[in-house]
């Protein structure tokens, strides 16, 4: 399915979630549109991780709405906005260590929305299935690592193939909580080139500390304290803002 420029893929309005007296997420408001890549940033403690986990479906909010592709999705559980077109990747990587390369995208291939996968076939066995593996390989730049296992994989190779599982499954949003995390330069920076050349097909909510990686792929970015978005901007206007300055880049952001 082709996505126009600027379709709303995700809708998150005036969501709030509270763990006793603690407000983690504060009437939060945002939209991550087709085609553009919007960052969540902030600072350890703002509350990242709860509102990425109640858009995911792996936490309830107290009140608000989220809405993929404009269905609201707020009660459905985790698997069912899968199936909608949210794809994820985690902070810590969830890969079966003791599978190749070739076998983690397949055994995503076989469990997504658009599975292609028969029940009556032994999978190892499915040309169709290993073609369309080794072509999401090829896709994050893994081809040639096809039959390693992941525990042989490089840090960030196995993000790279965190990836290339994501994509597998069909998604149209993709929701990528903090990718470069563990990375060295050089791995950071083959990253940011995989994720440009991802804009225009998928839209992308990208929660990320480093920075550099963050000015160089958003669209727009949305900065979180305390539980509160306290601004929403492009880059030059996140880099000027003296609260987000204040907050969370500092000095060195001019």
């Amino acid at each position: 399915m082709t996505q126009s420029m600027g379709d709303v893929l995700l809708d998150v309005r005036g969501l709030r979630k509270s763990f006793g007296a603690v407000a983690a997420t504060q009437g939060v408001d945002l939209v991550v549109r087709a085609g553009e890549i919007h960052a969540l940033i902030g600072p350890n403690g703002a509350g990242k991780s709860t509102l990425i986990a109640q858009i995911c479906g792996e936490i309830r909010p107290d009140a608000g709405e989220i809405r993929l592709a404009d269905r609201d999705v707020t009660a459905m559980p985790a698997y069912e906005r899968a199936r909608r077109g949210l794809g994820r990747s985690f902070q810590i990587t969830e890969l079966c260590q003791e599978y190749t390369a070739l076998e983690n995208v397949m055994l995503s291939l076989t469990v997504g929305p658009r599975t292609i996968f028969s029940i009556w076939s032994d999978p190892r066995h499915d040309g169709e299935l290993v073609e369309h593996a080794q072509a999401w390989l090829k896709e994050v730049g893994l081809a040639d690592r096809a039959q390693m296992p992941v525990a042989d994989l490089a840090h960030g190779e196995r993000r790279q193939l965190e990836l290339a599982v994501a994509l597998a499954r069909g998604p149209r949003l993709l929701l990528l909580d903090e990718p470069m995390a563990g990375m060295g330069p050089e791995e950071s920076a083959r990253m940011t080139r995989l994720l440009a050349g991802m804009r225009e097909r998928y839209g992308i909510l990208l929660v990320e500390h480093d920075m550099d990686a963050v000015f160089a792929l958003a669209d727009r970015i949305s900065v979180l304290v305390y539980g509160k978005l306290i601004f929403t901007g492009t880059c030059d206007e996140v880099r000027k803002h003296p609260e987000v300055r204040s907050a969370y880049l500092g000095d060195t952001a001019c």
